[in-house]
């Protein structure tokens, strides 16, 4: 009952993270790609602390909420579509033997993700498309995201081995 109830209250306290920064959003533009990764950050620390079933309920409610209620839908969209389950997703495909393939693997969702992002803020929530600034602007902007994408993936893998290390035993004060 202990470890329910501490799943429940991690949860809680992950996803009303995950929507105030969301909303926040609002407040600060500026932090509309930075918020998404962050609370991404929050949902490895709800899986590796609760499992993958707490992180998964967390993750629905959050995207859920957050196109609701947060005024930027393309960062609820970049929580929706990637950020947000990214992070437990990765602990499976770092179970894969080769190091090529997990990278094809990531960037493969990753593009996906984009994609379908793309495809969704630009039929459903605006009338603007990105091809309205030139041809080249789509692959660039894809170009960069890619990089985006694996500096993400880094900074991940670095941030998520401090939690595990240093910041794990602080928090919660227990092994």
């Amino acid at each position: 009952m202990k470890k329910l109830s501490f799943s429940i209250a991690l949860g809680g306290i992950v996803s009303a993270l995950c929507i105030l920064m969301m909303f926040s959003v609002g407040l600060f533009p500026v932090l509309v790609y930075v918020f998404p990764m962050l609370c991404g950050l929050l949902m490895y620390v709800l899986y590796y602390e609760c499992g993958c079933r707490t992180a998964i309920v967390s993750y629905v409610s959050v995207s859920l909420l957050a196109l609701i209620l947060s005024p930027d839908k393309e960062s609820a969209m970049l929580f929706l579509a990637y950020f947000g389950y990214y992070t437990v997703l990765d602990q499976y495909i770092i179970k894969l033997k080769s190091a090529v393939l997990q990278w094809v693997i990531r960037l493969g969702i990753f593009n996906a993700a984009v994609a379908a992002s793309y495809f969704v803020l630009t039929k459903l929530f605006t009338a603007v498309t990105l091809d309205d600034f030139g041809k080249w602007t789509v692959p660039i902007l894809l170009i960069f995201a890619n990089i985006i994408a694996v500096l993400y993936e880094i900074s991940f893998r670095r941030l998520s081995v401090l939690y595990e290390k240093k910041l794990r035993k602080a928090i919660f004060r227990r092994k």
